[in-house]
């Protein structure tokens, strides 16, 4: 009686481990089985239009240890620390394990296969190894803001990387092997594979040659001009295309670690300022659209005047005269500028402000971008219509302003600015970039008439430092007090020019700003820069000569000889 009670509690304790209980033990007996390895996906290159490297991977190896599998911890230590240059008893102390579980320890990170060749001939026990890529930017400083980068665990921070993230990384995948209870995997067992599938590279619309002159000219103006920060961006006229996106100070992308933060952001898109003098361009547009002047208009402008509580001055002691429209944009007079602001009327401002752009993001779709800071009009004060025509009480990105001259050099048509050409498979296949969005801002014979009156800053106003021999040049410079914290406006300024060549038929932008430049005024300091930027794109680009502006060019600088330069 007892054995058959016995039997039958056997087989009922059979029927559960065999039935019921079967895939638990079976998922057990798998996972003390198997061993799965993960197997990185190939990240997809970046380059620039025409095919250049901006960041690739290469086939690095990751050094790892079995502690279980090691037989001499002190003198495997020994041999792979007058390799790896590092503390035996820290490499020993990885080798031993903290315990019986232990079966896993990084020993070394992507490193490079002459040196894996170098490890693996020493013959120490328990050291394995496994394809690790490692991601490398061939220019090390070059464009690092704009590019962003990747760590050791391949996750992507900032810029393009962190951006098309999705695009660029690929899928893993994985191998499963089967092993005995020890870790050691079976000669004869089967095992299975997911092969891991490469990213897409992408095709920038950069110019690689562009962005380090760029990168080198804003940095050797920043030394020059004692300035603390800056930023530079070159754009083609129609398209939107970025050829260049330049900011100081800069980083290695290549050893991220070493880079404060303010170095790693891409301050042309994540960074505001108040834009001064510069933003002229939209108070002028707007009233010339509007019918309520031209640039013929005249008007009697004093040295300074009040506007509610505020008074606003120019930038200099004047008596009392008449200008005209283009004169007060050529001499860059604030006063002036107040005056057609305040006769196109807040209202209409702040509508024109929306359709350059300024409040709202460009679409650039890059990681950190600001819509800038653009007060609605039930938060504007009595002196608001004062300040805000020449670009006080609004704060812009240098993407933004770059933007916004783009449109008037494209006939009055707004561009999303763009960054990404095309994207490629690893079969070779490539697929444009959408097209960007665009819209109509102000019509093409205001936009004609601002590049006329802006070729008039440059060739004897405020931006005569902007010209370039044989290309006609149109801009427009900015000085702008930088607020101080507690409120109100401090010692510090911001120095910029934004322009376009040839003036008679754009096919460039360039913005430049400089942050806190000695001295102050933008024609002084982000003209000469802009001209430096401008000339060599231009001539990188093979864009021809102005007609005979070799000509016109001396013309003006007689022209500009007779008459004492203004400033902004």
């Amino acid at each position: 009686m007892i054995f058959t009670l016995l039997f039958g509690l056997m087989a009922a304790r059979l029927v559960v481990v065999q039935i019921v209980e079967a895939p638990k033990f079976q998922e057990l007996a798998a996972r003390q089985r198997e061993r799965v390895i993960p197997l990185p996906a190939k990240r997809g290159s970046v380059l620039d239009r025409n095919g250049e490297s901006l960041a690739i991977t290469l086939d690095y190896k990751m050094v790892f240890v079995d502690p279980a599998h090691v037989t001499d911890p002190v003198d495997g230590a020994a041999k792979l620390a007058r390799v790896l240059h590092e503390d035996p008893l820290d490499i020993e102390s990885k080798l031993r394990g903290s315990g019986p579980d232990d079966r896993f320890d990084f020993i070394a990170r992507q490193v490079d296969p002459e040196l894996a060749k170098r490890i693996k001939a020493l013959h120490v026990d328990g050291i394995y190894f496994e394809d690790e890529p490692k991601r490398y930017y061939p220019g090390e400083r070059l464009a690092s803001q704009l590019l962003g980068f990747v760590n050791l665990e391949g996750t992507a921070f900032g810029g393009i990387e962190g951006a098309y993230d999705g695009i660029l990384a690929g899928e893993p995948g994985e191998m499963t092997l089967e092993q005995d209870p020890a870790g050691v995997p079976l000669p004869q067992a089967e095992y299975s594979q997911t092969r891991a599938q490469p990213g897409r590279s992408l095709f920038l619309t950069i110019d690689k040659e562009i962005q380090f002159f760029t990168e080198h000219t804003l940095a050797q103006a920043a030394r020059t001009y004692n300035a603390s920060a800056g930023s530079a961006i070159v754009m083609r006229v129609g398209t939107g295309e970025i050829l260049a996106m330049a900011n100081v100070p800069t980083f290695d992308a290549n050893d991220p670690g070493k880079a404060p933060p303010d170095a790693q952001r891409n301050r042309a898109v994540t960074d505001v300022y108040e834009p001064g003098s510069a933003f002229k361009i939209v108070t002028a547009s707007a009233a010339l659209e509007e019918g309520i002047v031209t640039p013929k208009s005249t008007f009697t402008v004093p040295y300074s005047i009040p506007v509610a509580d505020r008074t606003i001055h120019d930038s200099h002691p004047h008596p009392t005269e008449k200008m005209t429209v283009t004169e007060i944009i050529e001499q860059s007079s604030n006063v002036g500028t107040v005056e057609i602001g305040m006769k196109l009327g807040g209202a209409k401002l702040q509508s024109y402000m929306k359709k350059f752009g300024f409040g709202s993001a460009t679409g650039l779709d890059f990681p950190g971008e600001v819509p800038g800071i653009m007060l609605p009009r039930s938060q504007w004060s009595g002196s608001t219509i004062g300040t805000i025509p020449i670009g006080q009480g609004v704060a812009v990105t240098p993407l933004q302003m770059a933007a916004a001259y783009q449109t008037i050099a494209n006939g009055g048509v707004w561009v999303e600015p763009k960054l990404l050409y095309s994207t490629m498979g690893p079969d070779g296949k490539i697929e444009t970039a959408a097209a960007p969005a665009v819209r109509s801002v102000v019509s093409r014979q205001t936009a004609s008439k601002m590049r006329r009156i802006f070729h008039g800053v440059v060739a004897r106003g405020t931006g005569i430092e902007a010209q370039i021999p044989g290309y006609e040049v149109a801009g427009k410079t900015g000085t702008a007090q930088k607020p101080s914290p507690g409120g109100g406006y401090g010692n510090d300024y911001v120095g910029s020019f934004g322009g376009f060549a040839p003036a008679n038929r754009p096919e460039l932008v360039v913005f430049v700003m400089l942050d806190d430049p000695s001295p102050i005024w933008g024609g002084s300091t982000a003209a000469p820069t802009f001209r430096a930027i401008m000339e060599f794109a231009l001539r990188h680009l093979g864009v021809a000569p102005t007609g005979d502006a070799e000509k016109a060019a001396r013309a003006i600088e007689h022209e500009a000889a007779e008459a004492a330069p203004a400033h902004d």
